[in-house]
């Protein structure tokens, strides 16, 4: 069993990181109850004890009693986790544990440490890099959980992999852009290789081609769409030379 702390990973990159999880174990159906390999959810905005059982409970599809005790929603959670046997329990957002006072930060992390060790069930937990700092808050969390910072993106083949990849799913064709090193080095420059940043500047791009009817990503696409992208970030570097 081992507990993971992704950070510095932006929504979409997050998002993309648990499809991936969701996609390679999908639901099984077994002849008495449904188990899950992966169970993904998302931290409360403000998490109590409540809202995460309650939102816990929600992400497996089970009724959330108004007025219940906390104690009944914890115990039907752990009931529910135990009949769909997941491996691995996916948290998202958990940064937002900045949002509590440090009482209700050691009751969140508590959580955490009880459900690995009731459900001995691995936890990967996922959220900007301040996330990092609210894990070494408690020392004992610090010690179950291994970090990991996703590094930016390079100019190499998993990079023209990831976009050839990414683009063919939103079913337009990249050839223009991943066998020319410029745009890729535009591509770097303006989202300076955040995950969550290269997905937004091509999903747009593939808006643009899109709607001029054609499934063939171009050169003028890929600026068109930086030129917007740009203005969002207040970056004047929408030009490719």
């Amino acid at each position: 069993m081992q507990n993971v702390l992704i950070h510095g990973v932006s929504g979409a990159g997050k998002s993309m990181i648990i499809e991936k999880f969701l996609r390679d174990h999908p639901l099984e159906s077994g002849l008495e109850t449904s188990l899950r390999a992966i169970v993904s959810m998302q931290m409360p905005p403000m998490p109590t004890m409540r809202s995460f059982f309650s939102e816990l409970l929600r992400c497996l599809d089970c009724p959330v009693i108004v007025g219940s005790h906390i104690s009944e929603l914890e115990n039907d959670a752990l009931r529910q986790l135990k009949k769909m046997q997941p491996r691995l329990l996916a948290i998202d957002e958990i940064h937002h544990l900045l949002t509590c006072t440090p009482r209700e930060q050691r009751a969140a992390l508590n959580i955490l440490k009880f459900l690995s060790n009731q459900l001995r069930v691995s936890i990967v937990a996922l959220g900007t890099s301040e996330a990092l700092h609210v894990m070494r808050t408690d020392p004992q969390i610090a010690s179950r959980f291994e970090s990991h910072a996703l590094p930016s993106w390079t100019a190499n083949e998993d990079l023209r992999r990831f976009i050839a990849g990414f683009l063919t799913q939103l079913g337009v064709e990249s050839t223009d852009i991943t066998s020319n090193a410029v745009p890729i080095d535009y591509i770097l420059e303006l989202t300076s290789g955040v995950t969550g940043r290269i997905v937004e500047l091509l999903r747009q791009s593939a808006r643009v081609a899109l709607a001029r009817q054609t499934v063939q990503l171009s050169v003028a696409d890929l600026q068109h769409a930086g030129k917007l992208f740009a203005a969002d970030l207040g970056s004047d570097r929408n030009v490719i030379h």
